[in-house]
């Protein structure tokens, strides 16, 4: 049997999923230009576990639930699912997180999140006075550390050919970490080996995906002591009012003590480079935020531990990860005024 939740218990979830990353998120929002642009749109997340191997028993569901933030405002609209599944928040970085577990029997399954998003233009006043934000110790121990495709230290300034900032200011080191991504990357995807947001494929490569950008961006402000962190969404197309999303988009943002978070969006500037100072310190409205982080927890955990980065479904059987022919997706909008 499944189940229809209303958007006003959903929206509980989303309530406690923002009292929990309020731990770092109060800081997020930096003087920011009065008057932003805004899109109000439904996005509409579809994931269906097809088939399972003959013999399974137990089929395991993850997906993403977008939340409000100081930049979107998120209503939970509607949940269809089979029953017993949750939603809870992952209290380490705050990302809010679906789960359902079926017999195996039971499928195919599929399972629909329905948001109702206004999403506001981002455009970050550089020169404005500090706020006196500040990250906790822990907090900033973490935007600083290491990851496992997103490494710090002394290889990442090997690896980038001796990136070292002129500057100490951490809005200018962040520029020219900006600037220096940029010209030594292009945004492709020919061939294999991109689209894992790995530092390393960035730096061998020079080309890749939005993740690979914005891993190579990290991993400079990371090792020249600047706090900066990894968000994963989707772009809604501009060109038209409803229709399919095709897939996942990502971008960063970098803190700056007394002014909060910075945000910054490279693989957009290569695209366009009208945009390059625009993306340095703000972003389009055009956009839906999912999660927070590299080496992603869930919840409940998952057997195969954290992921990579944590956007499309995550399904496990028997608690091994199931082939990803197995799971079809589908992403829609439509602009509601």
């Amino acid at each position: 049997m499944r189940t229809k939740i209303a958007s006003s218990l959903v929206a509980l979830s989303v309530f406690v999923a923002c009292a929990v990353e309020g731990q770092v998120a109060p800081l997020r929002r930096a003087p920011t230009v009065a008057n932003p642009k805004s899109r109000h749109f439904e996005f509409v997340y579809e994931a269906t576990v097809k088939e399972a191997p003959v013999g399974a028993t137990q089929v395991d569901l993850w997906l993403p639930v977008a939340h409000t933030t100081p930049f979107q405002t998120v209503v939970v609209k509607n949940v269809e699912a089979p029953e017993g599944h949750s939603i809870a928040t992952e209290p380490t970085l705050g990302n809010q997180i679906f789960h359902v577990r079926v017999p195996a029997s039971k499928l195919p399954t599929t399972v629909r999140l329905t948001f109702d998003v206004t999403r506001l233009e981002e455009k970050r006043d550089l020169a404005a006075a500090a706020t006196g934000a500040k990250l906790s110790a822990e907090a900033r121990a973490r935007f600083l550390a290491g990851s496992k495709l997103v490494p710090v230290g002394d290889s990442v300034t090997a690896l980038s050919g001796g990136f070292k900032p002129k500057g100490s200011d951490p809005v200018a080191i962040g520029r020219e970490a900006y600037d220096f991504v940029l010209g030594k990357m292009r945004y492709s995807k020919d061939g294999t080996g991109w689209g894992t947001g790995s530092t390393e494929w960035a730096c061998s490569a020079g080309y890749g995906n939005c993740t690979d950008f914005h891993a190579y961006f990290m991993s400079l402000t990371r090792t020249n002591g600047v706090p900066s962190r990894f968000l994963m969404g989707a772009s809604i197309p501009t060109d038209k009012s409803e229709g399919e999303v095709a897939g996942y988009h990502c971008w960063a943002e970098f803190f700056a003590d007394g002014k909060g978070w910075m945000p910054v969006d490279i693989s957009e500037a290569d695209k366009d480079p009208a945009m390059v100072g625009s993306y340095f310190g703000g972003l389009t409205k055009d956009r839906i935020e999912f999660t927070t982080g590299r080496d992603v927890p869930l919840v409940p955990a998952a057997a195969s531990g954290p992921r990579n980065f944590f956007v499309y479904p995550y399904c496990e059987v028997d608690g091994k990860e199931s082939a990803k022919e197995s799971i079809a997706r589908k992403f829609s909008f439509k602009d509601l005024n």
